[in-house]
């Protein structure tokens, strides 16, 4: 995900309306590992959109859809910059809670690094915090890093 698009999705610029379903597609996508071999179902939908609130209108556009759907259905879908997505899969929540968990596995991962917490026959997690360099100021700058990710992450989650 680059910085713009995610910008872009949390402030909610997009142009909401319908997409009236002429035609739908159902792709495979097939996965392979040494010891399992997945196939996963992808459905688009093809049709004409419409702006809510009048103006534009295109044909031939292509959503991405969770199930196939018969023709003459209408769903919602937003026109982001030239895409065409489902509301639902613009969760601007999700990703701002990801990166936010992002920082709070930063912090720790410091500390880790710092102390050697979590490193085989290494000091546990209330000698390692004693062992921090300089522990007046990074204990309370990783601890805080650590607690500001875990809290932006729920908000983001919950509120978004």
């Amino acid at each position: 995900m680059t910085i713009p698009k995610l910008r872009s999705e949390l402030s909610g610029e997009g142009t909401d309306g319908t997409l009236t379903v002429s035609s739908c597609e159902t792709h495979t996508t097939h996965h392979h590992s040494r010891y399992r071999r997945t196939t996963e179902l992808k459905f688009s939908c093809t049709g004409t959109w419409s702006a809510e609130r009048g103006g534009a209108t295109y044909q031939d556009v292509t959503v991405a859809t969770s199930s196939r759907l018969e023709t003459g259905d209408k769903i919602p879908a937003v026109q982001v910059d030239n895409t065409f997505q489902q509301p639902q899969d613009r969760d601007p929540g999700k990703d701002a809670a990801f990166l936010a968990l992002c920082l709070s596995l930063l912090a720790f991962g410091l500390h880790c690094l710092l102390t050697g917490f979590g490193a085989r026959g290494g000091p546990g997690f209330a000698t390692s915090w004693q062992r921090l360099p300089a522990p007046t100021v990074t204990g309370p700058l990783l601890g805080g890093l650590f607690a500001l990710g875990l809290l932006a992450a729920l908000v983001c989650s919950l509120a978004l």
